[in-house]
């Protein structure tokens, strides 16, 4: 049992309610599911029970095109892996895994899946693989998902009044589907409370490629290739840049919402050659390579500075790979160890007096030189 869910859809460059003051707090969020087998109808003491189907609670608000449709119902004999994880700051990844085989002796049937999900400042990943051999109906899930998804509150600086914070990602990795399978991979982004917005997507459903991004939909993608054939699978591979233009208020935070999206739904395999399987692998990908603010002019803001609220440092280049303190070109001088020992104690005081406040992360501004 196949469920499509659509989430609004916003080309780039629409208007926006004002951001306002940020109440979030940062957040990485990491989720993967694989699900697989028959709802038994009637099982829970009604001829109706299990018979019902609804999203993925885990997926709402996150989930594009294609979801894995759950029984509503508990204890309705589908096979469900489902892992999450979330954190302020580092990264967190989870990992699903599920292998069922059920159906009658002359009706068999097998599912097989599994899917990642990964989090980071500025690095999001994804995975998900699934495989079903059999004939299928309306009581058959089969299926697996995963996302990885970033709020980080910003504040940035270098102007007055509005513009255009204008982030730059690369994405890279590779989208496999045979047979009736429908396999997907998304991007979206959010501003405060408002939806996501779908800014960059690519779809094999059953053979039938799409692509759709900044501009809309489109043909293919720079750097991005298509290889195989209806019989044998296509396969869509290769690595491009997509940037988005979200709308700002200087020294106003705003709560921005980055968030990748896999999913591989497979279903009958019955008069094919093989199992229908899909394949999404973006797990090493997607990355923030790039930053441009624009003023309410539209001209570059060279000295733009960014308060991040989980601390992240961010430049023209994106994210600004932390240094280790430790590390041999950064041993302090003689001279520097007493003002450096303060630095540690007011730091310690800071974060004492946060706590006993109540107040939330630290931030950090920094100065794109």
């Amino acid at each position: 049992m196949r469920k499509r869910f659509f989430t609004p859809i916003a080309l780039l460059g629409a208007g926006f309610l004002s951001c306002g003051v940020s109440e979030a707090v940062p957040l990485l969020q990491a989720y993967a599911l694989s699900a697989g087998g028959a709802s038994a109808f009637g099982s829970q003491g009604s001829i109706f029970s299990c018979a019902t189907f609804g999203r993925d609670p885990m997926a709402q608000g996150v989930g594009m095109g294609f979801e894995v449709g759950l029984p509503t119902q508990s204890g309705c004999g589908v096979g469900v892996d489902s892992r999450t994880a979330s954190a302020a700051s580092g990264t967190v990844t989870v990992s699903s895994a599920l292998g069922v085989n059920f159906g009658i002796p002359i009706d068999r049937r097998s599912f097989l899946g599994s899917s990642t999900g990964r989090a980071g400042f500025g690095n999001l990943g994804v995975s998900a693989n699934a495989s079903y051999g059999g004939t299928s109906d309306s009581s058959v899930v089969s299926g697996s998902q995963a996302f990885g998804m970033q709020t980080e509150p910003m504040n940035f600086g270098g102007a007055t009044g509005t513009g255009i914070y204008r982030p730059t990602f690369t994405i890279d990795g590779s989208l496999f589907g045979v047979g009736r399978t429908d396999s997907e991979l998304a991007f979206s982004y959010g501003i405060g409370t408002e939806p996501n917005y779908l800014a960059f997507r690519i779809v094999n459903s059953r053979g039938a490629l799409s692509f759709y991004g900044p501009n809309g939909y489109e043909t293919s993608f720079p750097g991005f290739s298509v290889t195989g054939s209806a019989g044998t699978g296509y396969t869509v591979s290769g690595s491009t840049t997509f940037t988005l233009n979200i709308p700002i208020d200087f020294g106003a935070t705003a709560d921005i919402t980055y968030a990748l999206w896999a999913a591989s739904l497979p279903l009958s395999s019955a008069g094919l050659l093989t199992a229908s399987s899909g394949d999404v692998e973006f797990l090493n990908t997607v990355r923030l390579t790039g930053i441009q603010v624009l003023d309410s002019r539209g001209l570059p803001v060279d000295a733009f500075t960014i308060t991040s609220g989980s601390g992240t440092k961010y430049d023209r280049n994106g994210v600004v790979a932390a240094i280790d303190p430790g590390g041999p070109n950064n041993v302090p001088e003689p001279g520097t160890l007493p003002l450096a020992a303060l630095a540690v104690l007011a730091a310690g005081w800071i974060r004492s007096r946060g706590r006993q406040q109540g107040r939330g992360h630290p931030t950090f501004c920094v100065t794109n030189g």
